[in-house]
């Protein structure tokens, strides 16, 4: 399976979210982000392998982007990859969001690179989308550009809303509180918030590590699995049911109306 290495900015995560999945329902599933491979300078090393072994690279230009060294660093050595793979062979795809240009980065090139437009606004990707592919190599320029699929329409949402933030300590152990209500917000507009009759004192039930990385796997390695972090991820799962009920003990008790 071909895989595009991915550089960007944390701040625009997004944009790249909607555009993995714009690519992942079209069968492009091969994809590598470069954050996830982030951890220091140690782990340099194997994020040069990631972009060698890739089919291709893309970087998001953006003002976030251009501020971190981290992607000048890895589409200085994207680009040595395409000098020894070959354009045709490795393209490197500069991705202007919201009309951001390379500036100084543009001397790596050699040449002024061919920009590939993109917008962050919402449903922007799709018009994007077969610039992208013809870029990639996926498409020819001559096809018809894919048609743009509706938004998904909102959905209702249940949401814990905390206050009165202080730390609990029971028989040694010191956790976060707050007190806590169920807030049920409507998607459809006017529709007014429904609130929990009472609220209760939350306290967490699992400790900063396993908050951490509980946190990991739902916001990152959900949306960019990666094989880097297998043995991770297969310790994570192991506790996901144990994590899942403590959390619904604590966030819904029987005693709330």
């Amino acid at each position: 399976m071909s895989k595009l290495f991915i550089s960007h900015s944390s701040e625009d995560d997004r944009f790249v979210r909607d555009l993995q999945q714009v690519l992942r329902d079209l069968g492009q599933d091969g994809w590598i982000d470069s954050r996830e491979l982030r951890g220091g300078d140690p782990l340099w090393p194997e994020i040069q392998q990631a972009i060698e072994e890739a089919s291709g690279y893309a970087v998001v230009v953006s003002p976030n982007s251009l501020q971190s060294k981290w992607v000048g660093k890895e589409l200085r050595h994207a680009l040595e990859a395409q000098k020894k793979r070959g354009k045709n062979k490795y393209p490197v795809i500069p991705l202007s969001l919201d009309g951001t240009k390379l500036g100084v980065l543009e001397e790596f090139f050699g040449e002024e690179p061919i920009y590939v437009p993109v917008s962050s606004a919402a449903g922007s990707v799709e018009a994007a989308l077969n610039a992208i592919l013809v870029a990639m190599g996926k498409r020819l320029p001559a096809d018809l550009a894919i048609a743009a699929q509706p938004k998904a329409a909102p959905l209702d949402e249940l949401v814990l809303e905390l206050s009165d933030l202080k730390f609990h300590q029971q028989e040694g152990v010191r956790r976060p509180s707050a007190h806590a209500r169920l807030v049920y917000q409507p998607a459809t507009p006017g529709q007014p918030d429904v609130h929990s009759e009472g609220s209760w004192r939350f306290i967490a039930p699992i400790g900063p590590i396993e908050a951490e990385d509980l946190r990991w796997y739902l916001e990152k390695y959900a949306i960019w699995p990666s094989e880097y972090f297998r043995d991770w991820t297969r310790k994570v799962e192991q506790n996901l049911v144990q994590w899942g009920q403590l959390l619904h003990q604590a966030a819904l008790p029987g005693a709330v109306g």
